[in-house]
């Protein structure tokens, strides 16, 4: 009983901080479906959409590492070399990713340059940071970035709104990069210890002996983008922003399903590493397929009650700006992609834990492959809701490939039974 209690409480305040940041998100997409043009909101889901790409190559090689090794040496000084090693590449990896994108829209859009890369950059580092407190156990932390981050957020765009029939997309942008930076700052703060960023002798080595697995950990994120949000990515570039509008304020609807499911494998991670680095691979089984059934439950219930007032949030929330699609159609396939990717994202994760790189790489990029074509090939011969088609058998794969490669209906005979052993990665020394 006490290990329930003290599970729920976990549950609560990782929640808290989730529901603080996605609630700020879920609001500001609403407002400015509402408010912006769809060509100009479907600009915004663009960056929104490289932003949150630019998270999964902050996390593959900081934040996956940071999991896998620094709940096993809490409490120890080890530990803390890992934490500056970790927290340094992700540092330089989060510049990297906002400076990048800032150089790409000087080149090729109007979008203001500088305001893009800040947010780009700041949200990848403090999305890095937060996921890092939660590895080592501390939701308060977290979360009060989280609370930050959402109420300085909240302010600024009622600020940029007074009296305004619409707001700026460049200044939308400046507000949610401070605003990341505020979080940021509070986590940091609330943590209690110095700051250090390092990428002397220690750090390269760690780095030198991580990296022929992390290469393969960057394979797999770049196929996993490809898979997961290349689709989207071909409709908004191919049919345009103002076709991909619906679809992006669609899947905004969903953002709160997508919270409590992310919420969810960030409280069990560290169990799971912990029954991995014991040897109990049945135990990490056991935790991901309850995280599958909670998954189900909630994407069947959540998904029922959008279509239910599919006919009021149109009304009321969209305020009729997408009339001309046909939103029942786009709400039941979005409905059924998310409900999919929830489904499998529990057994990626044991898999990244086991860091099985190599198979997550391959079947990323053959979903990404078939679902792609399938994109493809249904945007040149029909409306864009259609190719939502290609995104949902894309995850099909990954779901159907996860089942047969973790066989989580069956007993594993030894800890490693299911994977190579040239899928470890290297323990370094500290």
């Amino acid at each position: 009983m006490n290990a329930l209690i003290r599970f729920v409480r976990r549950f609560v305040l990782m929640l808290g901080g989730e529901v603080a940041q996605s609630a700020f998100h879920f609001g500001l997409n609403i407002v400015l479906a509402r408010t912006m043009s769809p060509h100009d909101y479907g600009r915004f889901a663009i960056v929104f959409l490289v932003g949150g790409l630019a998270l999964t190559y902050v996390r593959a090689l900081a934040g996956v590492p940071a999991g896998i090794f620094i709940p096993g040496r809490a409490g120890r000084r080890t530990a803390r070399g890992f934490e500056v090693s970790f927290g340094s590449a992700a540092t330089l990896l989060s510049g990297t990713m906002g400076l990048g994108v800032g150089v790409t829209l000087w080149a090729a859009s109007d979008i203001a340059p500088l305001a893009a890369g800040l947010f780009v950059g700041t949200w990848s580092l403090r999305s890095y940071v937060r996921g890092v407190l939660l590895t080592r156990r501390l939701p308060l932390a977290s979360g009060l970035g989280d609370m930050v981050f959402a109420l300085s957020g909240t302010a600024f765009t009622a600020w940029l709104m007074r009296g305004a029939e619409t707001v700026d997309l460049d200044a939308v942008l400046t507000a949610l990069a401070v605003a990341n930076a505020l979080g940021l700052v509070a986590s940091l703060l609330a943590l209690r210890q110095p700051v250090r960023v390092s990428f002397g002798r220690g750090t390269r080595r760690r780095y030198r002996a991580l990296w022929p697995s992390l290469s393969w950990s960057l394979v797999g994120t770049t196929t996993a983008n490809l898979q997961g949000q290349g689709q989207s990515l071909l409709v908004a570039f191919l049919a345009g922003p103002a076709a991909y509008a619906p679809i992006a304020a669609t899947f905004v609807l969903f953002a709160p399903l997508r919270l409590t499911a992310s919420a969810l494998i960030n409280l069990v991670q560290p169990d799971i590493a912990g029954h991995l680095a014991a040897g109990r691979i049945d135990g990490a089984k056991r935790v991901a397929l309850r995280c599958v059934g909670l998954m189900a439950a909630s994407s069947v219930a959540y998904g029922g009650l959008v279509l239910g007032f599919l006919p009021f949030i149109e009304n009321r929330l969209f305020a009729d700006r997408f009339t001309g699609a046909p939103m029942a159609l786009i709400a039941l396939c979005v409905w059924t992609i998310v409900g999919v990717s929830l489904l499998h994202a529990p057994l990626r994760v044991l898999l990244e834990m086991r860091q099985a790189f190599r198979k997550l790489a391959t079947v990323a990029g053959i979903s990404a492959l078939a679902g792609g074509i399938v994109v493809v090939v249904l945007l040149l011969v029909t409306a864009p809701v259609w190719s939502l088609l290609g995104v949902l058998l894309s995850e099909c794969v990954v779901l159907a490939y996860c089942a047969v490669i973790l066989r989580p209906w069956r007993r594993a005979e030894t800890p490693g039974a299911t994977f190579r052993a040239g899928d470890r990665l290297p323990l370094p020394n500290p």
